[in-house]
């Protein structure tokens, strides 16, 4: 497989948009990390990111252009609906209760979905481009650091993904802070670019925040 690398701009964001709609795999820049993308309800092109990744288990979030959108993928209410109207666009991942016929490795057996709106204007181009969603987990074989530079995304998947598309180096390097609705508050996954002392405060006194021992 050949593996184009592009800047990102009008012409590109289309041409990775095109490839993503039939099919394909694509590197972009995000606000956090850079990813590696395709269209989460192609079951075939889900499968070639745990291939391409090394990922034998775990599920992929999905990066939406708006909240409405965000909506129809997710039950999304109560304490993380007050932390999607703080933190988005932005680094935040919510994990809810999925809304949409998704593959397996997006929402597993407990039909869960990530989703994260981020911030970056030339990503939410893409996303809207590709029909309003796209696969969101980051551009890096299991188990190794995230990248912040396409030129190290393009060394690291050449002739394993359809295009790489160049945004420069992205803004932070922190990966998403993940966060799941529990009844009784809200559990942090894991800490990433917001820490657990700002998700506190936009929560209810009375909710519960608890941390896993992993973050």
């Amino acid at each position: 497989m050949l593996t184009q690398f592009l800047n990102i701009n009008r012409g590109s964001i289309q041409k990775a948009a095109a490839m993503i709609r039939s099919g394909g795999l694509v590197v972009y820049p995000t606000d956090t990390v850079y990813g590696l993308g395709c269209d989460p309800f192609d079951e075939k092109a889900v499968r070639r990111v745990s291939m391409v990744k090394g990922r034998g288990k775990g599920k992929f979030p999905v990066l939406v252009d708006t909240l409405g959108r965000a909506r129809e993928f997710g039950d999304i209410g109560g304490n993380v609906e007050k932390l999607a109207l703080r933190y988005w666009p932005g680094p935040l991942t919510i994990v809810v209760a999925s809304l949409a016929k998704l593959p397996l490795q997006v929402i597993g057996l407990e039909k869960m979905v990530g989703l994260r709106i981020p911030s970056r204007q030339d990503t939410l181009d893409l996303i809207s481009k590709t029909g309003g969603s796209l696969l969101g987990t980051s551009a890096n074989i299991s188990g190794n650091p995230s990248l912040r530079k396409a030129e190290d995304a393009f060394k690291m998947f050449d002739g394993k993904v359809d295009l790489v598309l160049n945004g420069g180096i992205t803004s932070t390097g922190l990966e998403s802070t993940v966060v799941k609705q529990t009844e009784s508050g809200i559990q942090v996954l894991r800490e990433g670019a917001i820490g657990s002392r700002d998700i506190r405060k936009v929560l209810p006194s009375n909710a519960e925040l608890r941390i896993d021992q992993a973050c």
